[in-house]
């Protein structure tokens, strides 16, 4: 019997011992009372035209019980976020609230009633970031309303309205065809060279009339020319912009967009590269989402074989790793479930050589894996780069494991005694594991493009540890809202590291590269971090303070010129500016002095001189290798040991914030609701001003989520 307090269960239709006895059936689970007594499997016959297919009830009623579980559970997790214990207020992350949230709002029907809700209210006050010191001066608020009003009016300002164009001459597209191949297709593979020449052919020299141009050829070139004109627009040598190319190419959608199986991926992968650079006027995490399902619909997970073709067995492959990058990025930045787990993953990589070789053993080799690889080291092949960029996505879908295992940890955990020796040991695991990444890229002696330099690996482990110091500052237990001394002197140098590597890069690299979102990300969390360093620090050595000036300016200057590229990114910079110019009159008043007195302190601001910020940050940098890279903390953290098992460390190593922060910010992170009035954005908030941002870089430019109906 089922329980009255059970919900009730929807009728089912009379199986198929009872139908043919013309007798009553009952609603009866997991058997009707009459299959029941005689022992006979209760089976109901589907509504299939042929009336051939049955069903069990057993397997309804397993079904049924799963959906209750799983109600119930989701009822379990709306409820908590009203229970809230306030002694772990120190050690939770932001993060334990972003994914559920993040899973709620990337729902569509979530998000066209989204609303501000009193949890939600509850977990801005009890899981605030450690960024929320940078928004805490009600007096910054205060005069920074009308700003912050801007940001939250329009938050998805992008470019204007670019119309259409036409296909342009033959000699045209074969140009930005082959500055696709030379730069896109270098990192990211997933169209073979052959195909693309070949639509090159059947667009223009297609004198077969039996095979006419078909509304995807037109759609795959406009794309093509949209992300192979990004650099040459921008380096002003093309003069069509490549949002006129995209909005061509949305004109050839049709029904059967979703149908083409591979062909679909590709399409849709393209769309996401494209959305790296301009606004594609959807979310770029939903459309690699629906890119993912696709791919295991097709089975690209599994480790697919094309039976006598090793070049398509080699292009499934890596399709299936071009979705992984993006669905490992996107997530990451907006900190969002990953679509696929690792461990589910079967597929190997491509192999790493040319399609002319694989295309020439096809009839000597019957499986891509016992293909013999040889090549000399250093020398690039069509995977080169495209296994660095993988290879350091499947680090830093490790760090999110990681982390998150460490989130649960932190919450489930009765003591923080032993918090610090957990997130030490998987902090220097993981910076261990990002330089071995970096030790194992290739050194190409005549690079052709960005995606070949050395400089670029560097920044792309800058960033990457920056990530994994910024997530283990969220975790670390705190003393009156302040992280142990070392971790931010780690913390602030690599950040610091970060501004200058994309700095040196921008300046050397200038005609191979140009900004991203991502990039831009990048910056403004690295620049936020900086502000924070050098505002919870008691205090802080001379050379330290003197980058982090220079460093900020530099940053500063790198966000604004992104803006040149990237319109719609005014609105964060000018958030960005305003922040600066605060932190800037509390730390450096004089800051058109020269000099610093050699033990220069955040204590006494008042005294400190001013900075000569001429000097770049090269020093610095240089000297970075031996306290981030090689050791995984520097020497003034006393020693490991005391990091990892001496309470004392904490408690003594950062002591109550200098007392020109004290009035205007409320310690213990007592974050009040008066303090949140202002501060929601998207499915974020202010209060982690760069997971707002991670909305800008990969979520729904359009959506203006809680926005709505907010009144200030």
């Amino acid at each position: 019997m089922i329980p009255s307090s059970s919900p009730r269960l929807p009728r089912l239709p009379a199986c198929q011992a009872c139908a043919q006895k013309k007798t009553k059936c009952d609603n009866g689970r997991p058997s009707c009372s009459s299959c029941e007594r005689t022992g006979l499997e209760c089976l109901m016959v589907t509504a299939d035209a042929d009336g051939s297919t049955q069903l069990s009830r057993a397997m309804i009623d397993e079904l049924e019980k799963k959906e209750q579980a799983l109600s119930q559970r989701l009822r379990e997790l709306e409820a908590s976020t009203t229970a809230y214990d306030s002694s772990k207020a120190d050690t939770l992350s932001p993060d334990d609230r972003h994914t559920r949230h993040s899973i709620a709002a990337s729902s569509p029907a979530t998000r066209e009633g989204a609303s501000i809700s009193v949890n939600l209210l509850t977990d801005l006050v009890s899981y605030a970031s450690f960024i929320a010191h940078l928004f805490s001066d009600a007096n910054w608020r205060k005069s920074h309303a009308s700003l912050l009003r801007t940001l939250a009016d329009a938050p998805g300002v992008g470019e204007v309205s670019i119309a259409p164009c036409a296909l342009p001459s033959a000699a045209e597209t074969q140009m930005l065809f082959e500055k696709y191949l030379s730069w896109a297709h270098i990192q990211n593979p997933f169209l073979l060279r052959r195909s693309i020449w070949a639509l090159h052919h059947r667009l223009f020299n297609n004198q077969n009339a039996s095979a006419p141009v078909t509304n995807h050829d037109m759609f795959r070139a406009f794309m093509l020319c949209a992300i192979g004109s990004v650099l040459p627009y921008r380096n002003r040598i093309h003069d069509r912009h490549p949002g006129a190319y995209y909005n061509a190419a949305l004109q050839y959608l049709g029904t059967e967009f979703l149908t083409r199986g591979l062909d679909s991926v590709q399409d849709l992968l393209l769309i996401c590269r494209f959305g790296i650079y301009h606004p594609i006027g959807t979310s770029v995490w939903d459309v690699v989402r629906i890119c993912g399902r696709l791919c295991i619909e097709l089975g690209l997970h599994n480790n697919p074989n094309v039976q006598g073709d090793l070049l398509q067995t080699q292009l499934r492959r890596r399709v299936f790793w071009q979705f992984y990058l993006i669905d490992r990025y996107s997530s990451t930045t907006l900190d969002r479930p990953f679509l696929i787990d690792d461990n589910d993953i079967s597929t190997k990589f491509p192999v790493e050589t040319s399609d002319e070789e694989l295309e020439a053993a096809n009839s000597q080799v019957q499986c891509l894996d016992s293909f013999d690889i040889n090549h000399e080291p250093n020398v690039q092949n069509e995977m080169t780069v495209f296994f660095v960029s993988v290879r350091l996505r499947q680090v830093s879908s490790h760090i999110q494991t990681e982390f998150s295992k460490l989130r649960r940890k932190v919450i489930d955990s009765p003591s923080k005694r032993l918090l610090p020796g957990h997130i030490h040991v998987a902090m220097t695991k993981l910076l261990q594991e990002l330089q071995d990444w970096r030790n194992n890229t290739p050194f190409i002696q005549e690079p052709s493009c960005l995606y070949e330099t050395q400089e670029w690996y560097d920044l792309l482990l800058a960033r990457e540890r920056l990530s994994v110091l910024r997530r283990a500052i969220d975790l670390v237990p705190k003393v009156n809202g302040s992280p142990p001394k070392g971790i931010l002197t780690v913390f602030l140098r690599s950040s610091l590291e970060t501004i200058d590597r994309y700095h040196s890069l921008w300046g050397l690299k200038r005609r191979m590269m140009t900004h991203t979102r991502s990039y831009f990300h990048m910056l403004f969390t690295a620049g936020l971090s900086v502000m924070y360093c050098t505002s919870v620090s008691k205090t802080i050595a001379a050379d330290d303070l003197r980058a982090s000036y220079e460093g900020l300016l530099r940053c500063r200057e790198l966000l604004t010129s992104v803006t040149k590229q990237l319109p719609d990114a005014n609105n964060y910079v000018s958030v960005f500016e305003a922040l600066f110019r605060d932190v800037s009159k509390r730390l450096w008043p004089k800051e058109n002095e020269t000099s610093l007195p050699p033990d220069a302190s955040l204590a006494a601001p008042a005294t400190s001189a001013g900075l000569d910020y001429s000097d770049g940050l090269g020093n610095f940098a240089n000297g970075l290798p031996q306290h981030i890279l090689t050791d995984p903390l520097p020497s003034d953290m006393d020693n490991m040991s005391n990091f990892a098992t001496n309470r004392n460390f904490f408690d003594q190593s950062v002591l109550d914030p200098v007392s020109q922060f004290r009035a205007p910010m409320q310690t213990d992170n007592d974050i009040n609701l008066e303090g949140i009035n202002w501060a929601l954005m998207s499915y974020d908030s202010l209060w982690n001003m760069e997971s707002a941002l991670g909305q800008y870089v990969y979520g729904d430019p359009a959506s203006t989520g809680g926005w709505e109906g907010f009144e200030f």
